[in-house]
């Protein structure tokens, strides 16, 4: 799928800016807040139905403006055009997600529709983070691919919040959550026993997707990996009923430290996904130049993994990539973004894209100043 046209309305520093995109990389070009990257958050609406990097739609919408609009026509790979719309009002604290004026409620049953790899400053901590920024990667990724682990990950997220109250209010009551909380364990072993699993498997397949595009940024000389450390400890399991068994028994195990505590200390919520290179522990070792690699080489890995399991080939945003690589390995990226579907990329130097533009006019560059654009070009830089 690509984007063949994009329309913001009072969207961050965007009052009304139209675009109308190549099918090959777009490059989106300007200084420092001159609102490149709003563009990018923009299309992450029409994907994702909100933000990558604002909390809240509010935080969107234009100073002293009501209400917000992102639209755009979606060209599908079975050759039908999608017009997706988003608009958020500030009155009545509501955002509508349309397609070809089609109300779409609830609006987690659009994510896979349109599926997008987005890569930012915003996302550094999944390497150099906490556990809970690498599981979010995870459950992005297989989201994207798979409705029902979707399904099951909102409804765990559920359950963990249910049982944490219980949790939390009966340690202040001192009363004995034993009854209250058994419906909740069983909910908590189901959908936790299928995250756990889909985890596992997810990891074994993703392997080799990382490690082909890391190897394409820097050679061979180095070996990217990614682990599973669940929280629940898999090794002798051989069914996703096992885990599920598994769950049960520590639950059991751990009833009174949970009472004494407030909290859930069993599940997938505490799972860790380590990262390392040539079997060093990423956070401790790398530096911050093998981390910005290691990030592209996991957003490439998701591209490649949504390809081969979405109806839809993924779109791709790269926002401000180039910054902390040197000029071989942003011209290794270039080449091999090249060969991926439509991308768009934040930068606030042209120079690097200067041979892409001239090769093809599939490939488009756009200058951004003060929320506005102000030039458009298809082919070589002047």
């Amino acid at each position: 799928m690509h984007l063949t046209s994009l329309t913001l309305k009072n969207f961050r520093n965007h009052s009304d800016t139209a675009f109308d995109f190549g099918e090959g990389i777009n490059v989106l070009l300007g200084d420092n807040g001159q609102g490149k990257t709003n563009v990018i958050e923009a299309i992450s609406y029409l994907c994702l139905t909100k933000s990558f990097y604002a909390a809240s739609d509010g935080f969107v919408l234009g100073f002293g403006k009501e209400m917000f609009e992102v639209e755009s026509t979606i060209a599908t790979e079975s050759g039908h055009l999608r017009r997706v719309r988003v608009a958020y009002s500030a009155d009545a604290n509501e955002k509508v997600f349309s397609v070809n004026r089609q109300k779409i409620e609830p609006f987690s049953s659009v994510i896979g529709t349109f599926p997008v790899v987005i890569c930012s400053p915003e996302h550094a901590p999944i390497t150099s983070g906490s556990p809970a920024d690498r599981r979010r990667f995870v459950d992005l990724v297989i989201s994207q691919s798979s409705a029902v682990y979707f399904h099951d990950l909102l409804e765990y997220r559920r359950v963990l919040r249910h049982r944490n109250k219980v949790l939390s209010d009966a340690r202040w009551k001192q009363e004995d959550t034993a009854a209250v909380l058994e419906p909740w364990n069983e909910q908590l072993v189901t959908f936790g026993g299928s995250l756990t699993w889909r985890r596992k498997h997810f990891v074994e397949e993703f392997q080799s997707f990382i490690t082909t595009a890391y190897h394409h940024l820097v050679g061979t000389e180095e070996e990217p990996a990614i682990g599973y450390k669940p929280g629940t400890r898999i090794d002798e399991c051989a069914s996703q009923k096992d885990v599920e068994a598994l769950l049960r028994s520590e639950l059991a195990e751990k009833g009174a430290a949970e009472a004494r505590l407030g909290i859930t200390l069993v599940g997938p919520h505490r799972d860790e996904i380590p990262l390392t290179i040539n079997g060093l522990d990423l956070r401790r070792f790398a530096s911050q130049g093998q981390h910005k690699t290691f990030l592209v080489a996991l957003k490439l890995g998701e591209f490649f993994y949504l390809k081969e399991r979405c109806d839809e080939t993924p779109i791709v945003l790269l926002d401000d990539v180039f910054s902390e690589l040197d000029e071989h390995r942003s011209l290794k990226l270039l080449r091999y973004v090249e060969e991926l579907n439509q991308t768009f990329v934040t930068s606030t130097t042209p120079q690097v894209f200067d041979h892409l533009l001239q090769r093809s006019g599939k490939h488009k560059l756009f200058m951004i100043q003060n929320g506005a654009l102000v030039q458009e070009r298809p082919s070589a830089l002047a």
